[in-house]
């Protein structure tokens, strides 16, 4: 496969995934100021958050949140990569994926182990 091909066909799926990522993030965030600041400093003690912490939706929603985030910042980053004329694609892919895959999984691992 030619460079040029992959990076033709993996744009418009790293493209739709990035506005579908931007999404979830609006809905996050509003979320997490109506949580943090209009229901007062309570919503934000370690206790109350670990406490939240045992309700299984609010473990989903965590959990979208970070790969959400973690798949946002980093496609960004890639697409920036690329757009400054990065010769080796499948190279800067597999990059991707690997610090991809980290990132979710030590955000992971710490919500699942708090």
């Amino acid at each position: 496969m030619e460079e040029g091909s992959l990076k033709t066909s993996m744009e418009p799926i790293a493209w739709f995934f990035q506005i579908i990522t931007a999404m979830f993030m609006v809905f996050f965030l509003g979320v997490h100021l109506i949580l943090m600041h209009a229901y007062g400093i309570s919503n934000i003690l370690f206790q109350q958050i670990l406490l939240r912490l045992q309700n299984p939706w609010w473990k989903a929603f965590y959990f979208a949140f970070v790969v959400s985030v973690a798949y946002h910042g980093l496609n960004g980053l890639r697409a920036i990569i690329i757009d400054l004329g990065v010769k080796n694609i499948k190279v800067l892919n597999a990059i991707f994926w690997v610090v991809a895959l980290a990132v979710i999984g030590y955000g992971l691992w710490l919500l699942f182990n708090i």
